[in-house]
């Protein structure tokens, strides 16, 4: 639908949006699309993944694309396993 504002149905089917669909009266409220960040330092945070993930999620980010580069400076390739294995545990 390109681009537009547009009151909307919206099908939720197990737990995930299933439709979208055009309708007539105003809705009260708004669907937006969640925001990706795509340079992040999670553990700059002082949180592991998890846990940043769901302070994160609240305020509209859905996903990142983070830099473990301080983890790997700090514990190595062990650091950034253990991370991965936490960042594994939510769906963000």
């Amino acid at each position: 639908m390109g681009r537009r504002t547009y009151p909307a149905e919206v099908a939720v089917e197990n737990g995930r949006i299933a439709a979208i669909t055009e309708s007539a009266p105003r809705p009260a409220t708004y669907l937006l699309p969640g925001f990706i960040d795509a340079h992040v330092h999670i553990e700059s945070s002082m949180l592991v993944p998890s846990e940043f993930a769901r302070a994160a999620v609240v305020h509209g980010t859905v996903a990142t694309v983070s830099d473990p580069h301080e983890i790997g400076n700090v514990l190595g390739v062990a650091g950034v396993q253990y991370m991965l294995e936490n960042a594994a545990q939510v769906p963000f």
